[in-house]
């Protein structure tokens, strides 16, 4: 069983949240912990599966993909995991969900424009397993959040 989070654990996470480099004096400091409490937390909150990675938050179209796409798909029960895996190693998949509704599975995918989101597309329809694709680009982004409220 997994032990809850105390007030300690929520208040490291969600400066952490906030940013991934913040250091642990200045958590220590705005909590009211020593320095080694806060390294030691991190280290537990980390080997437990808590914590899976620190990482920095890009903007796809500053960096090439200027077309982001949903990508919804049905497949063949009896191939749906070979057919989530292949579309979840795709280098333009960022997200893949399984599904409860009519598409087995949505994925977000980046892409650096439309020609390659339907080059994609045909890419996908040609994996085993794979009944229909539809895909839809967006044409803004609204929000995306990163952090979980604790």
């Amino acid at each position: 069983m997994l032990k809850r989070l105390d007030d300690i654990d929520v208040n490291i996470l969600n400066m952490l949240q906030q940013n991934g480099r913040v250091a642990f004096s200045r958590i220590a400091e705005e909590i009211g912990v020593n320095e080694a409490t806060v390294r030691y937390r991190v280290k537990q909150l980390t080997d437990r599966g808590i914590i899976t990675k620190f990482t920095a938050l890009l903007d796809p179209a500053k960096i090439g993909y200027s077309t982001t796409g949903i990508m919804m798909v049905k497949t063949d029960p009896a191939l749906f995991e070979d057919a989530a895996e292949k579309i979840s190693e795709l280098s333009e998949t960022y997200h893949a969900f399984q599904n409860t509704r009519e598409f087995d599975i949505v994925a977000v995918v980046h892409t650096q424009d439309l020609k390659q989101l339907s080059d994609l597309r045909k890419k996908v329809k040609l994996i085993p397993g794979v009944k229909e694709v539809v895909v839809s680009a967006t044409t803004r982004l609204i929000k995306i959040k990163t952090a979980f409220e604790l």
